[in-house]
């Protein structure tokens, strides 16, 4: 019965436990940054005060009731628990100057991060890591069977890690916050510690070993002191070397494991916990399974059979992964849904897990065999395993993955395994009198033989699965990295075989591409700040991506500095492979700062600040990204920049629900008062916040881009031909905003989950937005807002409607089919605009430019290439050369219905009425809606006379 209730109480513990190295980790973070050697090493820093606990429980003597410093340590994980998740934001903003002080001494500065995280997690974690080698000391557990008590006591404060990584994510970090979280989490560990000394109380105050190690009761005298410090035993090295080694592979398996799984399941946070929650299952099924069958286990034979089916596990597990099917219309594996993320987490990773959590009972059982103290020797156990875990990280994600990949990594940590076998095993071990010596023979053999016949190109089907969606776009690889931070594949889209854009995954997720609606949005980042800073001088990128945005940049001739930060060193190692496709390294440039740093420490520890900060974030709903969509984060960005200076932000609202595309808008408005959005023909919107006044903007400034050929070429082919149509990229200001987002709570980094993790498209944001898309709406509101007015010159201002209609039609033909021919003709003889014609024809100023290089001097020209030359002879309103091209393609019988209709119409537009009538006797579907708009038009126009009906 007491053990039960102690496993109740260490079940408590361990929700507890993982909530708050859930928030510390956060949390630390966002103080102390995040890039991979910051967020490594904060990590060691965590658990280098479990193994600080461990190391007292194994050298320390116990004179004070087991559940009575039991209670006091959880007691003391609560009161610093909730501490440092309310103070870590404080401390962070306090050490700012600091930081900045250090910031040309970046090997001082991490040291410095690493030794205020380890001091700040130095109490909790310590205790966290006394726990359960104390509890073992009870008097009344030490007549129950060590390797029983420990694996059930071991199992279920694993499993309440499972229950704490599920409940933490899932439930109370989207109801309380961080803060009310942390509490929740303290409230737990009291309670743990309130029945911990309830049962205290029941036998005595206070207990005396006895000379066989156990424990008696002893209410008569106390003891001068509670703590005493020695280790008076020899150290069994063989099972400690064990405990190490099985720590470190399985911390490095899970690595390795979940780098491998992104390539098929959503970059959430979500999945990441339902990942972890397996590996945790796994180790706490295990442990209760070794508690229930300790003396078997124990048992010198079976160790090594453990860990060389832990070895063949390792491989057949990945070998045999499940990949997921395919539904019907389904394209690519990016999977959010919990069953099958379960599913294929279960398949890989529980089966070496479980074995992991019957291991450590087993092995601290064989040191108790040595070390007669339980709290001794299961405290020297997990200081060792404690020692391998913090070690397996740091080789997996530094040494392994970059340097072999995922897959032979997973052969390494197998290969560990064997070598773990013959480590423990002894001679008598493998004889074949016994059946366990059979056993492990023939087990051996099986690993041996799953070495020699394992598939090894098997990871290239995996990688393939990955970019399967763009694959069928065709889109084909370039060049894969398997990098400290992810698994890099960079794609690319051939048109008449040249290179016409590229696409950057990490791992399962298309992180960026240069394709031509994203290089619109991904330009104007730069360009809105450009045109609307009287002097812009310097500039900072955080988020490199493609490098569309540093590309833009530096087109800037005033610019005299560009600092690009990127928390990848891989995606500027790719810079270089990206050619033709109008893109331009801009690393090369001698004014850009290549800096590897997680951007927002960067925007918290450096001391420069700029006219000019943007960036190239990855969606908000990737994991890890949410802070980067923070009230936090944009105020970071506000304080970095100088008075009058521009931040542009990323707000893919076709992302989000309306709830959520409200919170960041009420989140980067209050960093920024002065706030405009922006967007073109798409959801795509750009939040510029203006720090203090800002500049008013003459005619001749605005223009100035426009000025030069290369920003002008830039921005025409991007569709922003004339500064009017900048301005008609307007959205909403901060007064719309803040009647929108009446009673909507910020996104801020205390309440992260008001941002979720589903990115199924929500159809209300479509009507959301195509309220603010609307010409007649947008122009009133650009008229009635006072910060619009104040930066743009009035000149500029009065005739902007024509602009904001043509921004409304593009944006309407991507989301309904349309009458192209009658919009057509709108942008032929309403405008001189060429972007919104070759839009119409389904081309751009990027593929016309891979057309024309394809074509060169050949006449006539080849035949893929002329519908591409065809939109570029009516973009400059060349009828004559249009016509001809048309001419071509219905001589080599190239011709399509919808050719025919466009040839009509020009040959009217052109005043050949009676070719028009002799080339519409070619039409087919004369029933057609828009034939016979076309033909009405034609005959109330220019007097055509449809052919007779057949």
């Amino acid at each position: 019965m007491r053990l039960a209730i102690l496993s109740v109480v260490l079940f408590l513990s361990g929700i507890s436990a993982l909530i708050f190295e859930t928030l510390w980790l956060r949390l630390s973070g966002l103080a102390f940054g995040n890039s991979i050697w910051a967020a490594a090493l904060i990590l060691s820093s965590f658990m280098a005060g479990l193994a600080l606990g461990t190391a007292i429980a194994a050298s320390s003597k116990l004179r004070i009731r087991p559940l009575k410093l039991y209670a006091a340590l959880e007691f003391a994980v609560a009161i610093f628990g909730c501490t440092i998740v309310f103070a870590l934001p404080i401390i962070g903003e306090l050490l700012r100057p600091l930081f900045q002080a250090l910031w040309n001494h970046q090997t001082i500065l991490l040291a410095l991060r690493v030794l205020f995280s380890f001091a700040l997690l130095l109490i909790p974690t310590t205790a966290m890591g006394l726990t359960l080698p104390v509890v073992l000391e009870d008097r009344v557990l030490a007549r129950a069977d060590f390797g029983r008590a420990l694996g059930l006591l071991y199992g279920f404060n694993t499993l309440g890690a499972v229950a704490g990584a599920l409940i933490s994510e899932l439930c109370l970090v989207k109801a309380f916050g961080l803060w009310g979280t942390s509490l929740a989490a303290g409230l737990l560990n009291c309670v743990a510690a309130a029945i911990a000394l309830f049962l205290a109380k029941r036998n005595g105050l206070f207990e005396d070993a006895d000379a066989s190690g156990t424990l008696t009761a002893s209410t008569t005298e106390a003891p001068a002191r509670r703590f005493s410090f020695a280790i008076n035993y020899s150290l069994p090295w063989r099972p400690l070397i064990i405990s190490f080694g099985a720590g470190c592979i399985l911390l490095a398996l899970e690595v390795v494991w979940f780098r491998f799984l992104r390539l098929y399941v959503a970059s959430s946070a979500t999945a990441f916990s339902l990942m972890l929650a397996i590996v945790l299952a796994g180790i706490g099924l295990g442990g209760t399974v070794s508690g229930a069958f300790s003396k078997k286990i124990r048992q010198s034979a079976l160790l090594p059979i453990l860990l060389v089916v832990a070895a063949i596990l390792t491989l057949l597990c990945y070998v045999l992964f499940p990949v997921p099917k395919l539904g019907e219309g389904e394209k690519n594996f990016y999977l959010e849904s919990w069953k099958e993320i379960t599913l294929l987490s279960c398949a890989l990773m529980f089966p070496v897990a479980f074995l992991s959590g019957v291991l450590f009972p087993a092995i601290a059982a064989r040191v108790q065999e040595s070390v007669p103290s339980r709290m001794n020797s299961l405290g020297i156990t997990t200081l060792f395993n404690t020692a391998g875990a913090a070690i397996g990280p740091l080789l997996a994600g530094f040494v392994l993955l970059p340097k072999l990949g995922f897959q032979f990594s997973l052969i390494i940590c197998a290969v560990a395994y064997g070598l773990l076998c013959l480590a423990i095993s002894r001679k008598d071990n493998w004889s074949p009198k016994r059946s366990t010596g059979l056993a492990l023979v023939g087990l051996s053999l099986l690993f041996a033989a799953s070495v020699a016949l394992f598939p090894f190109q098997r990871d290239e089907m995996h990688f393939a699965n990955a970019r399967k969606l763009f694959e069928s776009e065709e889109q084909h690889l370039v060049t894969k990295i398997e990098g400290t931070t992810g698994t890099w594949q960079l794609l690319r889209r051939d048109l008449f075989g040249l290179p016409y854009y590229y696409r950057l995954m990490t791992d399962g997720f298309s992180m960026s591409a240069t394709n031509p609606p994203n290089q619109r949005y991904m330009r104007l980042f730069a360009y809105l700040p450009l045109v609307l800073h009287p002097q812009p001088q310097d500039a900072l990128l955080i988020a490199f991506g493609c490098g569309v945005t540093a590309d833009a940049l530096a087109h800037d001739v005033d610019l005299e500095r560009i600092d690009i930060v990127d928390i990848s060193k891989e995606a500027f190692d790719l810079a270089d492979d990206y050619r033709g496709a109008g893109y331009s390294n801009s690393l090369r440039d001698p004014r850009a700062n290549a800096i590897v740093q997680d951007g927002r420490f960067f925007l918290q520890a450096s001391p420069r600040r700029y006219d000019i900060i943007t960036g190239e974030p990855p969606p908000p709903k990737v994991l890890g990204s949410v802070n980067l969509y923070t009230e936090q984060f944009f105020s970071l960005m506000g304080d970095r920049l100088k008075d009058g200076g521009i931040a542009t932000f990323w707000l893919p609202v076709y992302q989000l629900n309306v709830n959520e595309a409200k919170a960041i808008l009420r989140a980067f408005h209050d960093a920024f008062p002065a706030t405009i959005i922006w967007s073109s023909s798409d959801e795509e919107w750009i939040m510029m916040g203006i720090k203090g006044a800002p500049h008013k903007i003459d005619n001749e400034r605005i223009r100035k881009l426009w000025s030069f050929s290369s920003t002008r070429t830039d921005l025409a082919r991007i569709g922003i031909e004339v500064p009017e149509q900048m301005a008609a990229l307007f959205v909403m200001d901060g007064d719309e905003i803040d009647r929108i987002t009446a009673g909507t709570k910020p996104l801020t980094d205390f309440y992260p989950k008001r941002l979720g993790d589903v990115t199924a498209e929500d159809k209300s944001i479509h009507e959301f937005t195509g309220r603010y898309i609307r010409a007649e709406s947008a122009a009133q509101r650009f008229r009635r807002s006072r910060l619009s007015q104040h930066v743009w010159p009035e000149a500029m201002t009065a005739g902007l409607g024509p602009f904001f209609t043509v921004r409304e039609m593009r944006y309407r033909a991507r989301l309904t089919p349309t009458n192209w021919l009658a919009e057509l003709d709108i942008h032929l003889r309403g405008s001189r605009l060429r972007e919104p014609v070759l839009e119409t024809l389904d081309t751009n100023a990027f593929r016309i430019a891979v057309a024309k290089k394809a074509a060169g001097n050949l006449e006539p020209p080849p035949t893929e290439v002329l519908p591409d030359l065809i939109a570029a002879a009516l973009a400059r309103r060349d009828y004559r050369e249009a016509i001809r091209l048309l001419e071509d393609k219905r001589s080599v019988n190239a011709s399509n219905p919808d050719d025919i209709f466009l040839l009509t119409y020009l040959y009217c537009l052109n005043g050949d009425v009676a070719k028009a009538e002799s080339v519409a006797t070619a039409t087919t579907d004369r029933e057609r809606p828009l034939v016979k708009w076309l033909w009405e038009k034609l005959q109330a126009e220019y007097g055509f006379r449809p052919p007779a009906s057949e």
